[in-house]
């Protein structure tokens, strides 16, 4: 028996969502260089520079050894530079590089551009809405 779309669960549709805009962002980035789970990383590193591996693998809730894999891949690919901690030489601190900056540009533009072709439909109420609606929802699985 198929449900109504009306009447499916909750949780299904948010995975579908999730799924669906993974697959989008991957899509429009992957002829950048930027692969799945870098642009959160990207993000982070532009809003703050020079973290350690471990506080950005804590900051991002990823092993840190997933985060190694990406850096490494980030770094052969010229986004990210890891410079030693100049108080502490056996901590790696990681940056974007020029190019990083330039990209991070883009993964901003993609990501900004999705979720206007998202909620396009939407009054500013009902997105205001909506993202309470979110807040709650999180709000609601981080307790």
């Amino acid at each position: 028996m198929t449900l109504p779309t009306s009447k499916k669960p909750i949780t299904r549709l948010m995975s579908h969502i999730v799924r669906r805009h993974h697959q989008q962002v991957h899509t429009e980035l992957n002829g950048h260089e930027v692969y799945p789970g870098q642009p959160p990383l990207m993000l982070a590193l532009a809003r703050d520079g020079g973290q350690s591996q471990n506080e950005l693998a804590r900051r991002l809730e990823i092993k840190p050894a997933t985060l190694t894999v990406m850096l490494n891949r980030m770094e052969k690919n010229g986004l990210v530079r890891r410079e030693a901690d100049p108080a502490d030489l056996r901590i790696s601190r990681i940056y974007l590089t020029a190019k990083g900056f330039d990209t991070v540009s883009l993964v901003g533009e993609t990501l900004d551009r999705l979720e206007q072709q998202a909620l396009q439909q939407f009054t500013a109420e009902e997105e205001a809405l909506f993202r309470s609606f979110l807040m709650r929802v999180k709000d609601n699985m981080d307790n």
